[in-house]
C-alpha cells in the first residue's frame, strides 16, 4: 500500500511539474500583424543563428539621415516584432533600427522560451551581427525593451561596450518572482506549488534561469544611463518590481511611473509624453 501511494504521489508531481513548466517554456506563436512596410518604411529582411543553432528573423530600418547609431527593440513573452513596432518606430527619423522576433516567437525558431539566458543569447546574437555586418550603421547602440524585452535589455545590454543607453519599460526583476505571480494571476496557483514547477523548468532548460534575471545583472550597466518606465497599476509588473531594479542601478538614471497605467498602455494612452521622453533620453546620450 505504501508503494502504491507513493508511486502515485510521484506521478501527481511529475504531472504537475511538465504541464506547469509548460505554461512557461511553451507558449502559442503569434502571427506578425505588421511590418515596417505598413507604415512606410524601406526595411532589409534578415536572419542570423544563435551559438546553439536557432535561426533567428528580424527587420533592420534604416534611417534616412544615414545615422552611425542603431536602436534594438525587444518585444516581451508571448508577443513578436510586430507589437513593439508601431510604438517605436518613431524613433526611425534619428537612428536606424531593429527588430527582431525572440526564439519560439514569431518566426524565429526553437522550441523553448527561457525569459532569461536563452533570450540573452538570442540578443547578443543581434548585436554580433550588427558589429560584424552593419558596422557603418551601429558605431554605437541603444536598446529599448519592453517587459521580458525590458528584463533581457538589461541582462544583454550590461554585457556590450557598445550599448551606450537602455530604456526598459514594465521589466521584471526575478525569474522565480514573475513565474510566481503570473501563477496566481491567470492560473490561481498558489505560491507553495510554484517550487516543482520552477524545478521541472531548470531540469527542462538545464540551466537555472534565475541566474540571467535583471536584478542581477543592472549594477553593471553604469555608468551607462538607464530609464526605468512602468505603469502604477501594472499588476502583471507592479512598481515595487521596477523600484528594486531601480534602487540597484547605478547612476545615471531616471525613472517615469506613470500613475493609472496597466502593462502595456502607457504607449497608447499617453503617446505624446511617451514618444517625447523616449526620443529625448536617447537624444541626451546617443550621438
Amino acid at each position: 500500500m505504501f508503494w502504491f501511494f507513493f508511486i502515485l504521489i510521484l506521478s501527481a508531481i511529475l504531472f504537475w511539474g511538465y504541464v506547469t513548466s509548460n505554461l512557461i517554456l511553451k507558449i502559442p506563436r503569434l502571427p506578425l500583424d505588421s511590418n515596417p512596410k505598413t507604415f512606410g518604411h524601406d526595411y532589409e529582411l534578415f536572419k542570423v543563428t544563435t551559438d546553439d543553432g536557432v535561426e533567428l528573423e528580424g527587420w533592420f530600418i534604416p534611417c534616412k539621415k544615414n545615422s552611425q547609431t542603431t536602436i534594438v527593440v525587444l518585444h516581451g513573452w508571448g508577443a513578436n516584432r510586430s507589437d513593439v513596432l508601431a510604438s517605436t518606430l518613431f524613433l526611425n527619423a534619428d537612428y536606424n533600427m531593429v527588430y527582431f522576433d525572440f526564439r519560439n516567437h514569431g518566426r524565429s525558431g526553437g522550441s523553448k522560451t527561457s525569459l532569461s539566458c536563452l533570450e540573452v543569447q538570442d540578443f547578443l546574437t543581434v548585436i554580433r551581427y550588427l558589429k560584424y555586418q552593419k558596422s557603418e550603421y551601429a558605431k554605437e547602440m541603444g536598446v529599448y525593451g519592453f517587459s521580458m524585452g525590458g528584463a533581457i535589455a538589461i541582462t544583454g545590454s550590461s554585457q556590450v561596450r557598445e550599448v551606450k543607453a537602455v530604456i526598459a519599460e514594465s521589466p521584471f526583476s526575478s525569474f522565480d518572482h514573475i513565474v510566481t505571480r503570473y501563477a496566481k494571476i491567470f492560473y490561481g496557483i498558489p505560491s507553495y506549488l510554484v517550487p516543482i514547477t520552477l524545478t521541472f523548468a531548470r531540469i527542462r532548460l538545464g540551466f537555472n534561469p534565475e541566474k540571467c534575471a535583471p536584478i542581477h545583472w543592472i549594477d553593471k550597466l553604469s555608468p551607462r544611463p538607464f530609464f526605468l518606465i512602468q505603469g502604477g497599476n501594472d499588476l502583471r509588473m507592479p512598481v515595487s518590481e521596477g523600484q528594486a531594479l531601480y534602487d540597484k542601478a547605478g547612476e545615471p538614471k531616471e525613472i517615469w511611473t506613470v500613475a493609472g497605467a496597466d502593462h502595456g498602455t502607457i504607449r497608447q494612452d499617453f503617446a505624446d509624453q511617451y514618444q517625447h521622453r523616449i526620443h529625448a533620453f536617447f537624444n541626451r546620450y546617443l550621438k
